[in-house]
């Protein structure tokens, strides 16, 4: 690695930190018992830019590389592993594809909103019946003059009922299309999808489409490319995911480390006895061999070299690890572990989505050993 953090890239990691400790953590097990956000909360992480992360400073936004970005989720995901989701899928996922696909007017339009408002994008790719097999999705436009009409429903879509502006994907004449949508558009119907069993806080939503008009200005980039941006996206939002992983990884180690040194068994705290010492041991390196995959990865990624191996092993790692490193804690802390009220259940419910989410890991692999036999 010759990637070095700037000393205001210290500084802004820094300032997270703080901000999560005083605003998050208190709140953060109401956010997962309540699947609930607060809007104040958003307003909060605008005026600090977390909204706009990867925005440049010329748009109004913080300008930070990958490389910082996926530390600031890491970060939060010690907090609230929903609430760091709700942020990546914004992010990477609505936002992004925004700004990297969109005219000029769209871009402005956005962005603007989100500054102002401090409501995050969503972006609609999954649906009932095609979710790894994205292709063969469902979901319909068809162009009647200057105005699409699209058809269609999506499914577990973060930020589907709270969001202002939702980036869709639909197939039509022209191939797969990306549109930007209103989220008040007539003939849109979207309903909180209840009762999840992890990141809980971060809304998420099925959208039906019925005849809902879009004027063909809100076409994000040109016809046919929609499904060659949305794998473009999703390779940052991998190593994104990737991030949000780590982080939970570690809460669980450093919950462990806590209650090793303080649980006596048998006349010694449990941290003396070599069984326990072993899982911390385990825990301590694979988090520390992800970290160095999220960091390669992130700096392909902003030197904009391919990186399509790289994210897929960078995600498909760090949510195994999170997912060990989480079941682990909850053998060290037995039977308090077991119990919802101690939190630590929290971050085995929370990462068992990062082995979903951007993509199985089962599709990670396909892609890691495509690349590989190219």
């Amino acid at each position: 690695m010759v990637y070095e953090l700037t000393e205001e890239q210290k500084i802004i990691l820094s300032q997270v930190e703080e901000f999560s400790k005083k605003n998050i953590e208190p709140i953060a097990k109401t956010i997962d018992a309540d699947d609930h956000v607060p809007k104040e909360l958003y307003r909060k992480m605008q005026d600090y830019g977390l909204l706009t992360m990867t925005i440049p400073e010329s748009y109004g936004g913080l300008g930070l590389p990958m490389f910082v970005y996926s530390k600031i989720l890491e970060i939060v995901a010690k907090y609230s592993g929903g609430l760091a989701l709700s942020l990546e899928a914004h992010n990477s996922l609505g936002l992004g594809h925004v700004f990297l696909f969109a005219s000029e007017y769209l871009k402005k339009m956005v962005i603007d909103y989100t500054i102002e408002n401090a409501v995050p994008v969503a972006w609609a790719l999954t649906e009932p019946t095609s979710g790894s097999d994205a292709k063969n999705m469902n979901t319909s436009y068809k162009k009647i003059g200057n105005i699409y009409k699209i058809n269609g429903e999506k499914i577990f879509i973060t930020h589907g009922v709270s969001s202002k502006y939702i980036v869709i994907m639909a197939k039509g004449d022209n191939g797969i299309n990306a549109f930007l949508v209103d989220g008040e558009s007539p003939g849109l119907e979207r309903t909180k999808i209840k009762d999840k069993l992890g990141v809980r806080g971060s809304d998420t939503g099925e959208l039906v489409f019925n005849d809902v008009e879009v004027p063909e200005e809100n076409l994000i980039g040109n016809p046919g490319e929609g499904f060659r941006q949305a794998m473009k996206i999703l390779e940052g939002g991998r190593i994104a995911i990737a991030g949000i992983a780590l982080g939970l990884a570690e809460a669980s180690l450093n919950l462990s480390i806590e209650y090793s040194k303080e649980r006596v068994a048998f006349g010694n705290t449990i941290s003396q006895y070599e069984g326990i010492q072993f899982y911390l041991a385990d825990m301590a390196t694979n988090i520390q061999a992800a970290r160095h995959l999220i960091e390669h990865a992130a700096e392909l990624y902003d030197k904009n070299l391919p990186v399509r191996k790289e994210a897929s092993m960078a995600k498909y790692l760090a949510s195994q690890v999170a997912m060990d490193s989480a079941r682990i804690a909850i053998q060290i802390h037995g039977g308090y572990g077991y119990f919802r009220d101690f939190g630590i259940d929290k971050y085995l419910r929370d990462a068992k989505l990062m082995e979903i989410g951007e993509g199985t890991n089962e599709v990670q692999k396909i892609i890691i050993a495509k690349e590989l036999l190219k």
